[in-house]
């Protein structure tokens, strides 16, 4: 019984527990305020790998989430999970992560719903997407999907992805590799040259075609572009990984060399008196806190990778080891300053904060949680471990080279901060601070604290009958606090964007129609002449057929032709062979004279032999009948010529004659 009542108390016990703690972990999400980083979220490594915009042409815009209000994007724009870009009308963008492109033609939106260390999924919302994928390590990881597919690539190549430009309609083609494509409830697999359409016609149901791959403008620009990258980043391959973002615009804007303490450097092509980090602004994105964003077209992978050495009173940059998959951070710098430290800003002291460039004998200490093997890939020198003897030498002197001191109410804006533009204070080197101290980053925007503050200050006013409820109302409004008037503003935003979302659905369906009339016109030009040449081509198997008759006919003709002569011919030989007289058995063959040889006596004359008497006369045939008229009479018979006979040479009896075969003998 006791045991019994201990497992039903504890089964209680679990039960509660789990009850409450998800309570517990929701009130507590839902007590953070903007700016602040839930301890949650804090539990697990933040993302290795962030991406960057390395492209704007045109009206591009980013925002923090979807439905959040966004801003011009700017290149080297760290892009992380969440982010969401749009292009306006005739305007292009391009997205690098790593070796991974990804580019936007006009009146496009592109999610990127998820990225980390292993994978990249992106959602096009609408308009066209060119993607090129190098690293087959990355494939498993991406994923692009749209409202009517989801596209998988499974051999490194060039995807384009068309979304909504025909209402309710994919075109997923495959210009370079392969890919799966899932939707429409079937899945297949699209290889180089081929396409995929997928539609959903609502009631209708869904359909897919598989079409030609064509290519336009689009795709001829985004090859033309990877074209130019692969061949201007040759030698930047060789000292930093495909993977860390940027690497494609070292090449261009620099000089590599090597340095027997710091290894591979590279160099920028700067004007003299140039400071890393002194040239952008920064600008809070969680959940790294203050990320630097560089001003210059090659400053991505220089600020958030490696570090800063001073060289010959220039500074170059040491990327550090070879790494497949480096490990990405908001900006390699020191912090100094804070509460308690202020400057000179044009004769006025203020409190200030200040930054300057890591070295490679310094430790990055980042304000997020990160793991002790990323934090030991980040601190991790082989050359700076092996000259550390050298490292207090000019420690001092090249810090407060790269020092850079804005006020310190410079980071209390919601905005961005400006560096070029914000105060800057030049300090002597007698009122440099101690730079050895590590000093926190600057505290993220508060804005708990202003909406504190004026709630309290409105509950004072009210309760003390100062100002009514429409000074109040006008209060807020002034100071940026939300209220009807705002919430109005907001539906009014809505509503407006509602409206041109409107337009552009009935821009887009008088386009479908002007092009569906068109096809349907020029497929009824093709079906007519298609039908005109199927005619000219009956009529002239017709023609054909008419003369392969003629000439049968005509060399049937001519065959009876011939055969009736070669019959008459035939009759004709019969016939003289019948009609000539016949040769007398007993005469002896005609004999052949013999030519006299130099060897041979003179012959005497002597009279001539007397010639044979004439063999006796046959007796003639009876007459035949006459031919016919028709017929052709026959030839006369040819004279029939004695054969001639020569007389034996004298000096012996004998006969000359000549045998069957032609050879004159002589007979003795």
């Amino acid at each position: 019984m006791t045991h019994r009542f201990v497992l039903t108390a504890a089964t209680l016990a679990l039960a509660a527990f789990s009850t409450c703690a998800p309570a517990q972990a929701l009130l507590q999400t839902e007590s953070f305020e903007d700016g602040q980083v839930a301890t949650q979220g804090m539990e697990a490594d933040v993302p290795g790998r962030v991406g960057r915009i390395s492209l704007v042409e045109g009206k591009v815009d980013i925002s923090a989430d979807l439905g959040a209000e966004g801003h011009p994007a700017q290149v080297n724009w760290p892009l992380t999970s969440r982010n969401m870009v749009s292009t306006a009308p005739g305007a292009r963008t391009e997205l690098r992560v790593g070796s991974t492109a990804i580019r936007l033609d006009g009146d496009s939106a592109l999610e990127i719903t998820e990225l980390d260390d292993d994978r990249m999924r992106l959602r096009l919302h609408y308009g066209s997407a060119s993607i090129r994928v190098m690293n087959a390590e990355l494939l498993s990881g991406f994923e692009l999907r749209t409202a009517q597919a989801t596209v998988r690539i499974t051999e490194p190549g060039r995807l384009r992805v068309d979304a909504e430009r025909t209402p309710d309609v994919t075109l997923v083609s495959m210009l370079d590799g392969e890919a799966r494509v899932d939707g429409a409830g079937a899945s297949l697999t699209i290889r180089a040259g081929r396409s995929a359409e997928l539609s959903d016609n609502g009631g209708r149901g869904e359909e897919v075609r598989t079409l030609q791959a064509r290519r336009d403008v689009f795709d001829d620009w985004s090859l033309t572009r990877d074209q130019q990258l692969v061949a201007q980043a040759t030698q930047a391959t060789r000292y930093v990984g495909t993977e860390m973002t940027g690497y494609e615009e070292l090449d261009r804007h620099g000089s590599w060399s090597t340095h027997a303490e710091y290894g591979t450097l590279w160099t920028p092509t700067v004007v003299a008196g140039w400071t890393p980090y002194r040239d952008g602004s920064w600008t809070w994105i969680a959940p790294w806190g203050w990320t630097w964003v560089d001003n210059a077209p090659w400053g991505y992978a220089p600020f958030h990778y490696g570090r800063w050495v001073q060289v010959h009173n220039r500074w170059a940059w040491a990327p550090g080891r070879h790494e497949r998959l480096p490990v990405w951070s908001p900006a390699l710098v020191g912090w100094v300053g804070g509460a308690g430290w202020s400057a000179s800003f044009g004769g006025h002291s203020r409190p200030a904060h200040g930054w300057y460039p890591l070295s490679p004998y310094d430790r990055y200490t980042p304000g997020y949680r990160l793991s002790d093997e990323r934090l030991r890939r980040l601190n991790d020198w082989k050359h700076a471990q092996a000259h550390a003897r050298n490292r207090d030498r000019d420690r001092d002197d090249r810090r407060r080279n790269g020092l850079t001191v804005v006020p310190n109410d410079a980071f209390g804006g919601r905005g961005r901060v400006d560096v070029p533009r914000a105060p800057r204070a030049i300090l002597p080197p007698t009122a440099t601070p101690r730079l050895n101290a590590a000093a926190s980053p600057p505290p993220p925007p508060q804005l708990r604290a202003a909406r504190s503050s004026w709630n309290d200050e409105r509950r004072q006013r009210l309760d003390s009958g100062l100002l009514d409820t429409r000074q109040s109302d006008a209060a807020r409004l002034q100071t940026g606090q939300p209220g009807r008037e705002r919430e109005r503003a907001e539906q009014d935003r809505l509503s407006q964007r509602m409206q041109l979302e409107q337009r552009r659905r009935d821009r887009d369906e008088g386009e479908r129609m002007m092009r569906e009339r068109a096809s349907t016109e020029r497929l009824s030009r093709e079906r007519d002449a298609l039908q005109e040449q199927v005619a000219r081509q009956q009529d002239e198997r017709e023609r054909m057929r008419r003369d392969q008759e003629n000439r049968a006919q005509v060399d049937r003709t001519r065959y009876q032709l011939e055969r009736g002569e070669r019959e008459r011919m035939t009759r004709e030989r019969i016939e003289r062979t019948q009609r000539q007289p016949m040769l007398n058995a007993g005469a002896p063959p005609p004999a052949f004279e013999r030519r006299p040889m130099r060897s041979d006596p003179p012959a005497q004359l002597a009279a001539p032999a007397p010639r044979p008497s004439a063999p006796p006369q046959m007796a003639a045939p009876a007459p035949r009948p006459s031919p016919p008229p028709q017929m052709i009479a026959a030839p006369p018979a040819r004279p029939q010529s004695a054969p001639s006979f020569t007389p034996p040479p004298r000096g012996g009896e004998g006969r000359a004659h000549t045998d069957a075969r032609g050879v004159s003998r002589v007979e003795r």
